[in-house]
């Protein structure tokens, strides 16, 4: 056959002739193997060539195909075994030399020729010797190369699962860590609203206490006035008669009622840099957390369950430090809600906390 026929049944992954040809919806034909490994590397089942995507999951074997291959390869192993290839095209000799500077097969003719003037030879026997150890040395070195990437696939694969487990530890901690938060602030806030509560209950109940002690002298006043008035519609003799009593009842000093003092909530106790108050209680949740964090590389890693520390990260800090940066990190977050007056006031007394680290 020739070269062109060669290529044609040739797999366009594999370089080699056809085995098992199977046929794609794009027309394009694979070895079955070939297109099984290639769809594994890949991730989607598309074409080797032209990169369309296949409809099939089992595409058809290519018989057709497969025929002519499996014929192309009796032929060639007929044509072996007939020994027509040991024949020199040109002298029709047997081939039993091999030209060192031609790289080619001759006979003994062509050992004699001006072609192969002031050329090595050696016996075909030799050269294949040395060719085929050269080749097994090299065949060596691709299975061992072969060996450690499937070695690293796996590593590979196990990283990425690690990966997955890393991602989703950290992520549990991460919602811990908030809720934490969360929890905190939730609680500040039930405490304060309670203190205000309490606050409110004892305000309302003295001034009850206020209003049923001016009723009992609004009440007072009106039978003072009362009486006054039906002693002034009396008779003259009766009028004089009662006068000094009335007139010393008319006379008595009442003060005049006045708001008691601290009736109002005293509402700068609750919302007076209330963020900042928080704030501050929140140190001791921060300066709790643990500061180092410690990971662990996947088992069958060249670095199997060695620590990596955040010293090799390079982000190791000094706990203080660390410290004062998660405190000026919840500053930044309570800044939200604050006025622009109380976030300079709350910049003057962060600055000063933070000289204490």
């Amino acid at each position: 056959m020739a070269s062109s026929s060669v290529e044609e049944l040739s797999c366009p992954v594999c370089c080699e002739i056809f085995k098992a040809p199977v046929l794609l919806s794009c027309s394009h034909s694979v070895c079955k193997e070939c297109l099984q490994q290639f769809w594994r590397i890949k991730k989607t089942q598309e074409c080797p060539v032209c990169r369309r995507r296949s409809s099939k999951d089992s595409p058809p074997l290519n018989l057709a195909l497969k025929n002519l291959c499996e014929s192309f390869l009796k032929e060639t192993n007929e044509s072996c075994s007939s020994g027509s290839e040991e024949i020199c095209s040109l002298h029709s000799e047997k081939l039993k030399l091999f030209c060192l500077e031609d790289k080619q097969p001759a006979c003994v003719v062509c050992f004699t020729s001006e072609q192969h003037d002031n050329h090595k030879f050696r016996p075909i026997s030799e050269v294949v010797s040395s060719y085929k150890e050269e080749l097994n040395t090299a065949l060596k070195s691709l299975q061992e190369k072969l060996k450690k990437r499937e070695n690293m696939t796996e590593e590979f694969e196990k990283t990425v699962q690690h990966i997955k487990s890393q991602a989703e530890h950290t992520e549990r901690q991460i919602k811990q860590q908030f809720e934490k938060l969360h929890q905190f602030l939730r609680d500040e806030e039930e405490a304060t609203i309670t203190a205000l509560r309490e606050e409110e209950e004892q305000k309302k109940q003295m001034m009850k206490e206020k209003l049923e002690e001016m009723n009992r002298h609004i009440s007072a006043l009106s039978h003072t006035i009362k009486d006054t008035e039906e002693m002034m519609k009396a008779n003259d003799v009766c009028f004089l008669k009662e006068f000094p009593v009335t007139m010393e009842r008319v006379q008595i000093s009442q003060p005049d009622p006045q708001t008691p003092s601290g009736a109002l909530i005293h509402v700068p106790r609750y919302l007076g840099n209330l963020p900042f108050r928080v704030w501050k209680k929140m140190q001791d949740i921060v300066q709790n957390t643990t500061h180092h964090v410690i990971d662990y590389q996947p088992a069958g890693s060249h670095d199997t369950h060695r620590p990596i520390g955040l010293q090799e990260c390079g982000t190791i800090r000094d706990q203080r430090k660390s410290s004062q940066t998660r405190l000026v990190s919840l500053y930044c977050l309570f800044c939200v809600f604050l006025s622009n007056r109380d976030v300079r006031l709350l910049k003057l007394d962060v600055l000063r906390e933070s000289c204490r680290f």
